[in-house]
């Protein structure tokens, strides 16, 4: 098995490039739109950057940004982390395997609360809510509330939204 070595001294331009428009999007305060947009330009897809909130301090994988996708009329609370990759030390490589990279997926009218942690892999559901302070370790589901450290299923709201249709 071949692992990609790190090199802490050589950076890509394109890597570099990602990094710093990373940092730029971290620290922008207002208005939303122009962290969607500097996030997109970093690869990450957001379908629609006018209808999107991002609030400051969100971190959306610094590495692999283009594994995010993220729908409209999304709210990404501040302090959220979305995580798209795993990179192991060298020590653990020969435990749990090389870099893993799996992409994160936000669905169309999902909120997620201050300080959530969006795992890689992870499918948020349509209309889900992700409480502050979750680790969201599995799929959620759509029109459901999850929360806690893992995160779990608290509520469903999808008798809520089929009774209003």
């Amino acid at each position: 098995m071949s692992y990609r070595k790190a090199n802490r001294l050589l950076v890509s331009f394109k890597d570099l490039y990602k990094m710093v428009l990373g940092m730029i999007a971290y620290y922008i305060v207002f208005p939303s739109f122009l962290t969607a947009l500097i996030h997109r330009l970093r690869g990450v897809k957001v379908k629609n950057i006018w209808k999107i909130y991002i609030s400051y301090h969100v971190l959306i994988d610094s590495v692999h940004p283009e594994t995010v996708e993220i729908g409209e009329d999304v709210w990404l609370t501040r302090d959220v982390k979305i995580i798209a990759h795993f990179n192991p030390t060298p020590y653990l490589k020969d435990v749990l395997g090389g870099e893993k990279v799996e992409g994160v997926k936000i669905d169309d009218g999902a909120f997620i609360g201050i300080g959530a942690i969006i795992l890689p892999g992870v499918h948020i559901g349509t209309g889900s809510l992700v409480g502050p302070g979750s680790v969201v370790t599995k799929d959620v589901p759509g029109y459901s509330m999850v929360a806690g450290n893992p995160a779990r299923p608290i509520r469903s709201f999808k008798e809520l939204k089929d009774s209003r249709e």
